[in-house]
C-alpha cells in the first residue's frame, strides 16, 4: 500500500503519482454537494476539493488524504459546536457532515491526521447527552430469577425442578415475569458505546489537547451516573438487529453513531485503550461544517431571529435570514477570499439571486415590492480582499470578529463599496494551541 504525501484543500496531487491514476475516473467531481464525494472531490485536474479526509484512489493499492487548508485547524471544536445545535431540521443536516466507509480497508495514517475518532466520540456524547435529558427509553423485558420464598409471574416447572427441588432448596421459586425498565437492548448499546467513549477519552493524548476534552470528560461522568442501572452485556450480534421505534426518534442517530463507534474498535473494549494510527476512508465537508459552525454562533446570539437553509425556488437554499433585519447570509468557505477577490462576482450574483427569490422573501417577511434587499457574506480568513493584476473590483479593508455581539449585524460589518447593500464579515475558524 502506498499514500500520496498529504495535500491541503485546493492542492493538487504530485505529478510524480498522476501515471499511477491513468484508469481513475475523476469525472463529475467535486461530487453532488448534498452527497458523499467521490475520491474526496478531488477533480480531473488532480486538484482537492472542500473535503478533507482519508481515501483510496486505487483500492489496497494507492490511497490520498486531503488535510485543511489553515494550519492548525480546531475543527473537533466545530463540531462540537455544530452538535450543540438541537432541532431535527440542523442535526440532519450534520449528519451529512461527514461520513465513514466501515467495509473498506484501512488507511495509515500519523496521529496528526487521524482525527476520525475525536469526531466520533464527541457527537456520540452529544448525541447521548440529550437523549438522556428527553428521558431514556423503557420497555417490558422477559427476566427469568431463582426468587426467594414467593412466586412472580409463573412458575418455570423444569428449571424449579433442577435448581431448587433437587437441590433442596426450599426457600426459593425459579419464576419467569415481566419487568418495565429501561435496561433493555438499545439502552445496553448505548452503555456499551460509552464505556468505549470514556475508554478513549482517558486514553488518547491527541483528544486532551482539545479544548473540549475537560467538558468531555465532565458529561461522560454525568452519562455514566445516569445509565448506572444499565447493563452494557449485549453482543455484536444483537447490535446488528436493534431498531429504532418512531416515539423514540432521538434513539436513530445515538444508535447509528454507537454502532460507528463500536465498529471503530471492532467491539473489543481493550483496543480502544489505544490511540489508532490507521483509519477506514473517511470525509468532512469542511465547507458545510463551516456552515453548521457559523449558525451554531448566530443562534446563540440571535436565537429565533435566524432561520437556517431557508429554501428558495429550483432547490436553491439560502444559508441563513435574519428575520429582525430583514437580510440574507451565506457563508462562503473559500481560500481565494485570503488574498484576492477572484470568484466574488459569482457570490454576489449568487446572493442577488437569493434576494429576488420569492420564496425567500416570504420566509423574510419582505414585500415582493421590488426593494432591495440587504446581503452579507460571511467568511472564515481574516484578512483583506486584494486585487490582482487586471481586476476591477477592490474591496476596502475587512471587519475581524471572532462571535457576534448581539447587536445588528449590518453595522458589525464592511460594506463592499462597488454594490449597493452587499456586505462582509468574518468569522474565524478555531486554531489549536499548539
Amino acid at each position: 500500500m502506498m499514500v500520496i504525501p498529504p495535500i491541503v484543500e485546493h492542492g493538487t496531487i504530485p505529478e510524480t503519482y498522476r501515471e499511477q491514476l491513468s484508469d481513475v475516473c475523476f469525472e463529475g467531481n467535486p461530487s453532488n454537494y448534498m452527497g458523499t464525494p467521490k475520491y474526496l472531490g478531488i477533480d480531473q485536474n488532480f486538484t482537492a476539493s472542500y473535503y478533507i479526509g482519508a481515501s483510496w484512489l486505487v483500492k489496497n493499492e494507492l490511497a490520498v488524504i486531503v488535510t485543511p487548508k489553515m494550519e492548525n485547524i480546531d475543527f473537533v471544536t466545530m463540531f462540537l459546536a455544530a452538535l450543540e445545535v438541537d432541532t431535527k431540521n440542523e442535526s440532519d443536516y450534520f449528519a451529512k457532515c461527514y461520513g465513514i466507509q466501515f467495509d473498506e480497508p484501512t488507511i495509515e495514517t500519523d496521529e496528526q491526521l487521524n482525527q476520525l475518532t475525536p469526531l466520533l466520540v464527541l457527537h456520540f456524547v452529544s448525541l447521548l447527552d440529550r437523549l438522556v435529558k428527553r428521558g431514556l427509553k423503557k420497555d417490558y423485558v422477559i427476566r427469568e430469577e431463582n426468587l426467594k420464598t414467593k412466586v412472580k409471574g409463573r412458575l418455570m416447572f423444569t428449571k424449579h425442578l433442577q435448581k431448587n427441588v433437587f437441590q433442596q432448596r426450599s426457600d426459593r421459586v425459579y419464576c419467569q415475569y415481566q419487568e418495565y425498565t429501561d435496561d433493555i437492548p438499545e439502552n445496553r448499546l448505548l452503555k456499551k458505546a460509552l464505556l468505549f467513549a470514556d475508554r478513549i477519552i482517558n486514553n488518547y493524548e491527541s483528544l486532551k489537547a482539545q479544548s473540549s476534552y475537560f467538558e468531555t470528560q465532565s458529561r461522560l461522568s454525568k452519562l455514566k451516573n445516569r445509565l448506572d442501572g444499565v447493563s452494557d452485556e449485549i453482543e455484536p450480534y444483537q447490535v446488528q438487529k436493534l431498531s429504532t421505534n418512531k416515539l423514540f426518534k432521538e434513539y436513530k442517530d445515538a444508535i447509528r453513531v454507537a454502532k460507528m463507534l463500536l465498529r471503530r474498535y471492532d467491539y473489543s473494549i481493550s483496543e480502544a485503550s489505544q490511540e489508532q494510527h490507521a483509519t477506514p476512508p473517511f470525509w468532512i465537508d469542511m465547507a458545510r461544517l463551516y456552515e453548521m459552525y457559523v449558525y451554531s454562533k448566530l443562534n446563540a446570539v440571535y436565537g429565533s431571529q435566524i432561520a437556517f437553509q431557508v429554501p428558495g425556488h429550483f432547490r436553491t437554499a439560502v444559508d441563513f435570514i435574519k428575520k429582525d433585519e430583514g437580510i440574507i447570509l451565506d457563508t462562503k468557505y473559500k481560500p481565494h477570499y485570503d488574498n484576492s477577490n477572484q470568484g466574488i462576482i459569482d457570490d454576489i450574483r449568487e446572493m442577488s439571486g437569493y434576494a429576488r427569490d420569492t420564496r425567500i422573501l416570504r420566509a423574510l417577511g419582505a414585500a415582493d415590492d421590488g426593494s432591495e434587499i440587504k446581503c452579507v457574506i460571511i467568511y472564515p480568513e481574516p484578512r483583506c480582499f486584494k486585487p490582482e493584476e487586471g481586476e476591477a473590483y477592490i474591496v476596502d479593508d475587512c471587519l475581524e470578529i471572532n462571535i457576534f455581539d448581539g447587536s445588528p449585524i449590518i453595522p458589525q460589518c464592511s460594506k463592499i463599496k462597488q454594490f449597493r447593500n452587499f456586505y462582509k464579515i468574518s468569522v474565524k475558524l478555531p486554531i489549536m494551541k499548539i
